[in-house]
């Protein structure tokens, strides 16, 4: 029995415009979204492509509108039991940047979104954790919001489970990543792709704001045009095959992977 999970920053929403394209072609079973807007209307874009929305999680207000993470999964394979989220630690900048949300209307953190689903074939229950870590501080408080979630949701008990999203981890510190998952139970179905996100040099990627197009210099010149910020890890699973979607909708590229139980 086969099903598949597709990943994807959709870079505040602009992506998932262009998201029908990508189901038309791969046809996922289950869909983790980071950086949507999470306004009912939109949600309800892939729920009439046959999709059933599992859950959602706010993050942060931008443009005055509200993104966060959500969950989607295809309603003929699978049957939802349950979904919860839980919040994750702040990194110190985003402390800060909380009191400013706050005075906006919005002081949401960062989430981690547990949702279990039973794959109606083979009677399996299967265990999704969708999240996006925050983008700004060191590794450290990356792995401290991972740790904290998946020692929340006891991701060492679960059965088949499935950890993904976009960690925003920079290319430093990856042993303590590994060890972290491994702690778990976990191993990485992402190990053989080696990027994930791409900008141009001169950070004119049309989507980019002001903002977005410096920390793109600023991040060439640190690292490269090329990072692997999205990730995913499973366990008791079978991973058949993964890969890197080449299309341009946002700075990330979606991720899908096929597994078997």
């Amino acid at each position: 029995m086969n099903f598949s999970v597709l990943t994807y920053n959709v870079l505040y929403n602009k992506a998932f415009l262009e998201l029908k394209n990508i189901i038309d072609v791969f046809h996922p079973d289950i869909i983790c979204l980071q950086e949507v807007d999470t306004d009912e209307q939109n949600l309800k874009t892939i729920e009439h492509l046959h999709y059933n929305l599992a859950d959602f999680s706010n993050s942060f207000i931008k443009f005055d509108k509200i993104f966060g993470i959500a969950t989607f999964f295809q309603k003929s394979k699978f049957k939802l039991i349950e979904s919860d989220a839980v919040f994750l630690p702040r990194s110190i900048y985003e402390f800060f940047l909380s009191i400013i949300r706050f005075l906006r209307g919005g002081n949401n953190p960062r989430t981690l979104l547990e949702t279990n689903l039973l794959f109606k074939k083979a009677n399996k229950r299967i265990t999704i954790f969708n999240t996006h870590l925050t983008m700004l501080g060191a590794n450290g408080i990356r792995l401290k919001q991972l740790n904290e979630g998946l020692n929340f949701y006891q991701a060492a008990s679960k059965k088949s489970l499935i950890v993904t999203g976009d960690f925003n981890y920079f290319p430093y510190n990856r042993r303590k990543l590994e060890l972290l998952m491994k702690k778990h139970g976990l191993k990485e179905a992402t190990r053989k792709i080696s990027y994930t996100m791409q900008y141009s040099r001169d950070g004119k990627l049309e989507q980019y704001n002001f903002l977005q197009r410096l920390a793109a210099k600023i991040y060439s010149k640190l690292f490269t045009d090329r990072l692997k910020t999205d990730y995913m890890f499973y366990k008791n699973l079978r991973l058949k095959k993964i890969e890197r979607i080449k299309v341009r909708f946002s700075d990330h590229f979606p991720i899908i992977a096929y597994f078997s139980e």
